[in-house]
This record gives C-alpha cells, structure tokens and sequence, in this order.
C-alpha cells in the first residue's frame, strides 16, 4: 500500500502532514546517513566531487525551507546554486 492510500478515515490535515512529515523525514535521514558512508575508506572521491553532494543537499534543503516560507507568508532568503 502506498503512502498516500495509508490514511486513516478522519484524519485531519495537520494529522497527515505529520504522519507523512515523520515518516518521510526519517526516509530522507537514512539516505543522507547512507551518503556519509561514502566517506569510509572503501571509497575515493575528490574534494570536488564532495563538494558537488554537499551542494546539492544544502540546495535542496534551501529548495524545501523556501516553500516552508511561502506557505506560512514569511519572504526567503535568496540563494544561488551553480557548479
């Protein structure tokens, strides 16, 4: 069964935001952990190519705070991503 086909009849909005908020929070905790283990010895990457990933993540998570920001009205702050 898929996320959205999990909702409880009478849910409130705010009760699904939270229910999908955790459980995709943690979904997306685990990868970037998983991502940390790219730093083991195991692998050999150059400081580019880590910068490149970090860089992507903070972009995305600035990508999310801007609409966080729009929904509750609040202006956010301008950012610039390029390579």
């Amino acid at each position: 069964m898929s996320e959205g086909q999990e909702a409880v009849q009478g849910e409130t909005k705010e009760q699904r935001f939270q229910r999908l908020a955790t459980k995709r929070t943690q979904a997306a905790l685990q990868k970037i952990r998983l991502l940390g283990n790219l730093t083991s010895s195991s692998y050999a990457y150059t400081p580019e190519q880590a910068a490149k990933v970090i860089g992507a993540l903070r972009a995305a998570v600035e990508a999310v705070e801007a609409k966080f920001n729009r929904v509750r009205g609040t202006q956010a702050a301008q950012t610039t991503f390029s390579l």
